[in-house]
């Protein structure tokens, strides 16, 4: 097999979040290839033909050294809940039928073991290890995973209001490693945010820091002129000293355009406490009332 698994994250998080227990244990049976289909969790958006044709070799090789863990659909049918890499292959391999770990699972607890499957991987690109710690983070909070970034704003700017829930992500992180769950919600999460194309590149190989500069800038032309020079090789600090206050986005020099986009951010909104909302509100309802024909 070409991937490295790191088994230590989904045993570190025994305990601390509900269902992991389940990817430690071992195949029950086997399941015909056509019968399955991948998952609606799934953190991966991209499976490179190269990697594929790499990891079909090994299987023809070896087999499947660790079975897929899939749940029932009904009708025969089974979603694949971690293991979408290696089903791929196997059916460019020619199998017929590969090893598997059923399981009735919940949405939430397919939730989680999508993403700790893939955590441990080492051949995660930086958006999917962001979306995999993302669904990590939801399954902790019992968020969809959609509302999981704001529920991370908010408990950072306002941490006395759920202790508990802020003590379980801390201890979810320092299972997961690299970073906390605050750095990751004030940096990494944002490339979830980013401009498709400057994604693309961050899919390539480029790196994430260069990339959350280059995403910052409004003008297209403008951040299409950064991106090559990223790709290029320009340092952080360089792309930065490029960068003006008014091509970055919310810092336009028009105030209307400034406002609008902070308005439609959602993590913004997200981390205004109950009075600076109603504040806010109030505010809107007369800038409507100024805007409304005489």
């Amino acid at each position: 097999m070409s991937r490295k698994a790191r088994p230590a994250i989904g045993a570190r998080l025994t305990g601390l979040v509900e269902g992991v227990e389940a990817l430690g244990q071992p195949a029950a049976t086997t399941l015909p290839v056509q019968s399955l289909q991948p998952g609606v969790f799934q953190p991966r958006s991209h499976f490179a033909p190269e990697a594929l044709s790499e990891l079909a070799r090994s299987i023809r090789e070896q087999g499947i050294l660790q079975p897929l863990l899939v749940r029932p659909l009904g009708d025969g049918r089974y979603e694949i809940v971690a293991g979408e890499r290696r089903w791929r292959a196997a059916q460019e391999a020619g199998l017929s039928e590969v090893p598997v770990l059923l399981r009735d699972l919940t949405d939430t607890q397919a939730q989680l073991a999508a993403a700790v499957e893939n955590l441990q991987r080492e051949d995660l690109n930086v958006l999917e290890e962001v979306r995999a710690r993302l669904q990590v983070a939801a399954s902790t909070l019992g968020v969809p995973a959609g509302e999981a970034v704001a529920r991370l704003f908010a408990l950072d700017r306002r941490p006395e209001e759920d202790p508990e829930a802020v003590a379980r992500l801390d201890a979810v992180f320092s299972a997961l490693g690299r970073e906390s769950w605050r750095s990751f919600v004030k940096n990494r999460a944002a490339v979830l945010n980013l401009p498709e194309e400057v994604q693309a590149a961050v899919r390539a190989g480029l790196d994430y820091r260069k990339a959350l500069v280059v995403g910052r800038v409004a003008d297209e032309d403008e951040r299409a002129r950064l991106l090559q020079a990223a790709l290029a090789g320009a340092t952080v600090q360089a792309l930065r000293e490029q960068v003006t206050p008014a091509q970055r986005s919310g810092e336009t020099a028009d105030p209307l355009q400034a406002v609008a986009r902070r308005l439609a951010d959602r993590r913004t909104l997200a981390g205004l406490d109950a009075a600076r909302r109603r504040k806010v509100e109030r505010l809107l309802r007369q800038i409507g009332e100024l805007l409304d024909p005489a």
